[in-house]
Parts: C-alpha cells; structure tokens; sequence
C-alpha cells in the first residue's frame, strides 16, 4: 500500500480551462476546423457544440511533437458531399476514427459518437505503433473489468508492467488502409492517447468510446457502457425525473456548475480494479486518485441539490448519469473499486444517481447487492462480537465498549486484520476516506438514497466522523464547500 499522499489542496477539480492554453489553440483549431468535420452529418457538426474537442488540440499537438520518431500522420482527405446521417470519420477527445467507407453515424446525448455497423475502420489517430520496445496509443473492444490485464500502453504500471499488457488486446497496432480494423454491432471501442513518457502517473492523456450499433439510437439516448456486449440503448434523457433534486440555498464556495459539467462530460475509463488502476484514468478526462474523484462526485452530487435553475442541473445530470452507467457495466461485468486507503471511493453514487433519476430497478439491485464492489462499503463497518467472543473476528483491539459503534478499517471485508481502533493509527482514516465522503453522503440523504444505497453503517460512520474531526481542518472537509453544505444541512436530512 503506497504512502498517503502529503496535503496539496486541489483546486483542478472545478478549474476552468487556461486562456493562455485556449489562445494558443486558436490557429490550430482554425487549420483544422475543416478536418473536424470532414463528412460529418451536416446536423452533427452544426447542431452540438464539443468544446472539449477544440481545447484539447493543442495539448494533441504538444504529445505528439514530443515524439518525433512517430509515423506521420495521415492527411484527411477533402471534403466529399455525403448522404445525409452518413460520415467518412468522426473525431471526439482528440481521437479520430476513420472508416473504410462512409457509415452513418450520430451522437448519444452525451457527446460521444455511435455507428451503425458491420463496418471497418482503416485509420485510428493518433496511431498505436512501437516507440522502441514500447507500444502507445492502443485500443480496447469491450474491455472486461474482471481483467486486470491492458492493452492501451505497454509503459503502463511502471515497475509492474511485466505481465499486465496484452499485445493481442490492443486492436488499433497495425490497423491501415490495407489491415482495417472490423468493428461489429455490439462493439464498444474505447481509443487512448498515450502520454509521451513511459513510466508516468496516469500513462493515459485521453480516451474516447465509438459505440458500433444495429440500428440508430434516438438524439437523446445515453451511450451503453463501455464495458459489456449488450449495446441496447436502454436509458434516455427523456426519462430523466429531475424533480428528484433538492432546491437549497447555496453556501459560500458553490461551484460554476458548467465547469463541472466540463469535468464530467468525458469518460473515465476505469474498469482495472485495485490502486494500479490510477495508471489508466486519463489525465484530461478525470482524477486520477480515488479520494479526488470522490470528491469531485462530492460537489457534483451537491450542486445538483442548489437552488438554481433545471436547465442549468441538466448537463450535469446527464454528465453524471452517463458516469453512473458506465459504473453500472463495470460492477455488473463483475469488476469492483478495490478498498485499497482512498482509492475505491466515489463509484457508488454516480450509480445511485442514474437508477434513482431514471427510475431503472436493476441498476438500483445491482447497487444494493454487490456491495463489496465499493470501496466506502467495504471499509465501513459496525462493531460486533463473534459467537467465539471474539469482537471483530479478535482485530483491532475493540471489545465490549466498542458494541455497534459505526467504525472504519482499511479492507475491513476482504482484510479485518488491518482494522485498528485507535483513530489516528491508519494514516487512511482521516487523509483520504471520510473527509471527502461526507459531500455525497449527505447527498444521498437528501435525495432520500439512504435506504436504496443498503449500507447503514457508512452513513453512520460519516456522521460520526464529522463530529470528532476539528471543523475548517482539511482531514474533516477535503473540499470547503462540501463542509460547509454539511455544516449547514446535515441537521435538516
């Protein structure tokens, strides 16, 4: 288990994008502002805006330049005039899929890109090819959460590569004109761009997903999980309840909710299980260290709950539902978010969120009875003694005084060996657990998720924690507002 990382607040989370970065776009965006669209349904292009598309061209570039020994990259052809619905290729996140011929493709109501198949794909960019010994840049169909196996970079792990990337799982090395890649219906293909430098902390800069259907979604249906063959468009924006969210009055720090819309739209690809995990989340779409997308999810799940307008909760809604769904696949492909110190948290209320507002049952079930695929429901516990007389199985030195009280333990359900009683004997505790558990907590009270969500003693060790920890101190609140909205709501849900 790694040391737990020294206190550095982290305002990224809800940062808006640099100007200097934005201004230093322009001329790139502007040059390829043709190739963006390049036969793309002319109501696409036209019709949905993708501002993470255009800022993330210069940061394409500077990864690219950075290895100059790369093939170089392929010119888009001209423009040719398409049947309606139809495109020659499609680009989201700085990846690019082009196909063999025209297909008809459009967007789920998330952003991202659905095509209707059998087809092929001859170009992916950038290209997955051998940087020396190394391979960058890969591909995933599908990629099954029970592996803990890769083939997106070969550099990935660091020291713990050996063994943990499959050549044969990576379908985007080699792929050309002359060797396209077959994508059938039921196909989820999820691209990276690598970061330059092997050996880094993520090794992934940028994934987007390329949905490979039978027949045509509606405009607003939600993209299927990334994991899993079932590509049934089975959830819709249309569906959405949104009379489901509070309306409370903002304290001090309320975030700039389209920044958070901004934080959540792309995807998190996060299905390898366990603290390596942190290697694949890609550094432009999300956090990479559980406690700090747990506490993005924080201030998410209270945003949602402010006083302000629907039209302004709805991107983040859809935003964090499409996260919720693609949790949903994980968990119900069989992967888990390892308790591991902070780096299983925050999984759980996205997929609380998206079964509640879309009122589906079987998200709801998948929730409630695969607990132990969750880190803050594996760590927390209740005190109990054993038929042996034994309290908690003879770890921790709890005993009769200890009776029901609400406690954690670092892998408590998989490991009560490490269980410690005394609060400050597992750094974990307080660094990177609790003190960013709090903002969706009590989000889930509000929504009246505390019965759905199925683990009590969670919600009772929060509150708990809350007490004994010194207010304003950063190992209470990680995160000012998520404290404040606590302090100030807790009483009343």
């Amino acid at each position: 288990m790694k040391t737990p990382p020294q206190r550095q607040r982290r305002h990224h989370a809800i940062a808006r994008p640099v100007t200097t970065l934005i201004l230093m776009s322009l001329t790139a965006i502007s040059c390829n502002l043709q190739a963006e669209t390049v036969g793309v349904p002319q109501r696409e292009a036209a019709g949905r805006s993708d501002p993470a598309e255009a800022s993330s061209n210069s940061s394409d570039n500077a990864l690219e330049a950075a290895s100059a020994d790369r093939p170089a990259a392929r010119r888009t052809p001209p423009a040719v005039a398409l049947p309606a619905g139809y495109a020659a290729a499609v680009r989201r996140h700085g990846i690019t899929w082009e196909f063999s011929r025209p297909a008809r493709c459009g967007r789920y109501v998330n952003g991202d890109w659905w095509v209707i198949g059998p087809i092929e794909i001859k170009n992916i960019t950038p290209a997955s090819y051998a940087d020396g010994p190394r391979i960058r840049h890969g591909s995933m169909i599908n990629p099954s959460p029970r592996s803990s196996a890769q083939g997106y970079d070969s550099a990935m792990f660091g020291n713990g590569a050996t063994g943990r990337y499959d050549r044969k799982a990576n379908v985007a090395l080699n792929v050309s004109p002359e060797q396209p890649l077959p994508l059938a219906p039921g196909s989820s293909l999820v691209s990276t761009i690598s970061h330059p430098i092997a050996g880094q902390l993520p090794q992934v800069e940028s994934a987007a997903v390329l949905t490979c259907v039978r027949a045509a979604p509606s405009r607003d249906a939600f993209r299927p999980p990334y994991c899993g063959e079932d590509k049934t468009p089975r959830w819709s924006a249309a569906d959405l309840d949104l009379r489901k969210f509070a309306h409370l009055e903002a304290v001090a720090g309320r975030p700039d909710v389209r920044d958070l819309v901004e934080r959540f739209e792309r995807t998190w690809l996060d299905h390898l299980p366990g603290y390596t995990g942190r290697y694949l989340h890609p550094r432009q779409n999300m956090p990479d260290y559980g406690r700090d997308l747990a506490e993005l999810v924080s201030i998410g799940a209270l945003a949602l709950q402010l006083d302000i307008p629907a039209s302004d909760k709805r991107p983040l809604a859809i935003a964090m539902v499409q996260l919720g769904i693609d949790t949903y696949g994980i968990v119900r492909g069989g992967g888990r978010f390892l308790a591991d110190g902070g780096s299983g948290s925050g999984r759980k209320f996205p997929l609380l969120l998206a079964a509640h507002i879309l009122n589906d049952a079987a998200m709801l079930q998948v929730a409630s009875t695969r607990k132990l695929a969750f880190g803050e429901d594996v760590q927390t516990f209740y005190v109990e003694q054993a038929a042996n007389g034994e309290w908690n199985r003879g770890y921790g030195g709890y005993g009769p005084e200890d009776a029901d009280l609400p406690e954690w333990g670092n892998r408590h359900a998989d490991d009560p060996s490490q269980d410690r009683k005394a609060w400050t004997a597992d750094p974990y505790r307080r660094c990177c657990t609790a003190n960013v558990w709090h903002g969706y907590v009590l989000a889930a009270r509000i929504m009246g998720l505390r019965d759905a969500w199925d683990h009590p003693a969670l919600f009772d060790y929060v509150d708990r924690y809350m007490q004994i920890e010194s207010r304003g101190h950063w190992m209470r609140g990680w995160n000012p507002f998520c404290e404040r909205m606590w302090d100030r709501y807790r009483r009343d849900f």
